[in-house]
This record gives C-alpha cells, sequence and structure tokens, in this order.
C-alpha cells in the first residue's frame, strides 16, 4: 500500500481500493495455476466443459446465491434476481425448490430459461428424486443434497456431477448433533459415493443458527473435519466443506456486513470449499456483494499472514475509520438550533413522494397535485442530479419543501447505494 501513485482524478481511498483488488487479483490468478496441478477428491473444476471456476485448497470460495422458492416465481422475477446476483460477484444461481411441492417440469424451465439469457453456473437444492432427475435430465451443474437416506436412489447419476452430501437422513428425520457423529457419517457417505464412482462430492458439516440450536456446535464440526481429514486414515475422504452462511445471517436482526465479514475470515482461516447465501428478505439485500468483498479482504490477509485490516479492501457502511478535523471556531455568535420547528405549511403546488428500486438501483420521484393528480416523474440515481432537475422544472419554488425534498433524496441515495430500505419521512 505504502507504494500506491497519487492521482489528481481519483481519490486516495479509491485509489487504495483500487490497489487492494488488484492485490486480491493477482493472488488468486498465482493459487488457480497451483490449484490446476493439484486436482484431486478435494480440489476440482466444478464443470471443467463449461467453466473455469476451481474450489478446494487455497483458493477463496465461489458462491451459490439461492432464489429461494424459485420454482413458485414468474420468470421476469427469475431473470431479475439472477442478473442481480451475478452482478454482486455469485458464480453460482441456486434453484431453490419448495419442500413437499414436487415441480420437476418447471425445474426443466427454468434451467433453460437462465440458460437462455446468462452463461453461469446453476445447482439445485432439493432433495426429491423427481426434480433431482429433472435437472440432471437438463445437465444441472451441481446438486444439494443426497444425505445417508437418499443416496442409493441417486446411483445411476452421471459420476462427474458435483454433489454436496448430507450427515443426515432426513427420510428417518435423523439428524445428529454430536460433531464426532456427523463426521463419522459424512465419512461413511463419501466412501460409498467414491466407491461407485462419483468424482466431485462437497461435504456439509451444516452450520445452524445461533443460540438455538447453536452455532458453536456446528462450527466445532467443521474445526474437527479439519483435524480428522490429515490423519492417514482419512486423507483419502478429504473434500472441500460446504458453508451454509444464509442460515446465521437470515436468523438474526443485525446488519448483515458486519456477520458476513466474520462469517467470511471464519471461511478463509478453515479453508471452506463453496458459500452458500441468499437475498430473501430487505434485511438480506446486498449480501451477496458484502460477502463477495469480505472474502477478498480476508483472502488478502490470510496470504499476508497478517488480520484483515488495512488490505486496501473495506466494508464499512454505518461506521468508518476516518474522523473529521473540525477548524477551531468561536461560539459566542453562533446560532444554537436546539429545536425542530413543526408547524407545516402544505405546499399550495403540490407534494413529492419517494421510492427506491434497490435491485435496479433507481429512486423514483413522483409529483402531485394537492387533488392527488400525477402531475411529474422523475427516475434517477443520483440525489443531486435529481433535485436540480425537479428545480430546473418549476415545480415549486418554496424553499422550506426544496430543502426538505433535497434531504429525502440524499436518504434514498444513501438507500440505494448500501440496499438500506428507504421509507420516506423516517
Amino acid at each position: 500500500m505504502n507504494n500506491i501513485e497519487l492521482s489528481t482524478k481519483l481519490p486516495a481511498n479509491r485509489l487504495i481500493e483500487k490497489s487492494g483488488e488488484n492485490e486480491y487479483y493477482n493472488l488468486l490468478k498465482k493459487h488457480i495455476e497451483i490449484a490446476k496441478n493439484e486436482i484431486c477428491n478435494h480440489t476440482f473444476y466444478l464443470r471443467e466443459e463449461k467453466s473455469d471456476l476451481i474450489i478446494g485448497k487455497n483458493l477463496p470460495p465461489p458462491i451459490i446465491a439461492e432464489i429461494v422458492n424459485c420454482t413458485e416465481k414468474d420468470n421476469s422475477k427469475i431473470l431479475q434476481k439472477t442478473r442481480h446476483y451475478i452482478e454482486s460477484g455469485a458464480e453460482i444461481i441456486d434453484i431453490g425448490c419448495v419442500s413437499n411441492k414436487s415441480n420437476p417440469e418447471r425445474i426443466k424451465e427454468i434451467i433453460k430459461l437462465i440458460r437462455s439469457e446468462y452463461r453461469v453456473l446453476i445447482s439445485i437444492d432439493s432433495m426429491d428424486s423427481q426434480e433431482i432427475n429433472a435437472a440432471v435430465e437438463e445437465d444441472i451443474d451441481l446438486i444439494l443434497s443426497l444425505d445417508l437416506g437418499n443416496y442409493k436412489d441417486f446411483l445411476n447419476l452421471p459420476k462427474n456431477i458435483p454433489i454436496v452430501i448430507l450427515p443426515t437422513n432426513l427420510k428417518k428425520a435423523y439428524f445428529p448433533k454430536e460433531p464426532e457423529i456427523r463426521i463419522q457419517n459424512l465419512f461413511k457417505l463419501t466412501k460409498e459415493l467414491q466407491k461407485n464412482g462419483f468424482e466431485k462430492l462437497i461435504a456439509d458439516p451444516l452450520l445452524e443458527t445461533p443460540i438455538s440450536p447453536g452455532m458453536c456446535n456446528s462450527l466445532e464440526t467443521y474445526f474437527l473435519y479439519k483435524k480428522q481429514i490429515v490423519l492417514e486414515s482419512y486423507k483419502k475422504l478429504e473434500l472441500p466443506l460446504f458453508f451454509g452462511i444464509s442460515n446465521v445471517v437470515e436468523l438474526m436482526d443485525i446488519d448483515s456486513v458486519g456477520i458476513n465479514g466474520l462469517l467470511a475470515s471464519i471461511a478463509t482461516e478453515i479453508d471452506i470449499g463453496i458459500l452458500f447465501t441468499v437475498e430473501h428478505s430487505p434485511k438480506l439485500f446486498g449480501g451477496v456483494r458484502e460477502l463477495k468483498d469480505s472474502i477478498k479482504l480476508n483472502y488478502l490477509a490470510k496470504y499476508k499472514k497478517t488480520p484483515p485490516i488495512n488490505q486496501g479492501i473495506s466494508l464499512f457502511k454505518a461506521k468508518g475509520k476516518i474522523i473529521q478535523k473540525v477548524p477551531p471556531f468561536g461560539e459566542y455568535n453562533a446560532d444554537v438550533v436546539d429545536k425542530l420547528n413543526t408547524n407545516y405549511i402544505s405546499d399550495e403546488k403540490g407534494y413529492f413522494r419517494i421510492y427506491t428500486n434497490l435491485i435496479e438501483k433507481k429512486i423514483y420521484v413522483l409529483f402531485y397535485s394537492n387533488k392527488e393528480i400525477l402531475l411529474h416523474t422523475f427516475i434517477g440515481e443520483d440525489a443531486e442530479a435529481l433535485s436540480k432537475n425537479i428545480i430546473k422544472q418549476d415545480l415549486t419554488r418554496d424553499i422550506y419543501h426544496l430543502n426538505y425534498l433535497g434531504r429525502e433524496l440524499k436518504k434514498a441515495e444513501i438507500s440505494v447505494l448500501y440496499g438500506k430500505p428507504y421509507i420516506q419521512d423516517e
């Protein structure tokens, strides 16, 4: 970071960010070349004939982003979500199925739909045999998931399809809690599937929700897997690990950016193979981008052997590291404004309603007459540009109304920038 050449056009913080990104991609390129020469059961191409994506040892984990209840969504919503996920950094789009509502024909339609518009790997999240077989007929790129209860139903699947395996038997409602049993179940299932010729397996020790049932127990399972796999008797069973972080992020009323950052540091530290997340609710919006940037930050730190700080990549949203310097001034002649004037006089010209579209990254400004007739519509991304255009249209000359409009537009712009829900006047 000390060798950055300053620019007259770009601010220093943007140059530092760019430098961090460049360092990350140079490091990634180096480790991909190493991985190409170490292809085996723990490091492999997901679908070499379609993509150069490799998962495994010493590589940053790619992101699977799920479209929840995908089979019940219309085509336009599916494509919109797919585009958003790809632009946010997801490498794999997951078709989230609906439990106990098998819909194999819709699975086929969705795979064809996504591939007609985007060149991206696709996975299916289902344990229903009809849906999985339908996906296989359309050459699905990854299957979530097989376990001890259903794997025998799928022994005739193509052996080069990557498959996530679980330590459960959901047919019998068997969900082991003890880390040791989960690991032994994963080893047992790995042996069975390897014996039947399956080449690309991914182990999911299951990351559970905080407090109840508890995250620490499941993290212990991941750590135990890593300790066991170095033993001679288990080395041939080593698989890349699956980390379903949405189980944690989704069930906490805490801003997602910090949780994503912490989980990304754990994933990087224990060399997780692949990450799984969703943006199903408003509080999770932007999570894929947060997770992607968090992986970059932590991956850089890992190979520099430092904590994930001062790497040129940061994810501050509500807080930051910069302190504003206040010049010396006298307060004796200052106007002290400590009360808000709540007296409201309506503008005779009309009123503004402001809305945001987080996926499209747009701000909508609608101007109505006081008789609730829509008079003018503005669409944009930049608060200043919108406010200047509105002033130019001479819709109102009420300075208090214009002051209010500028304030709300800036709030809307910040909401779009950070993926935060915007409600006017809140």
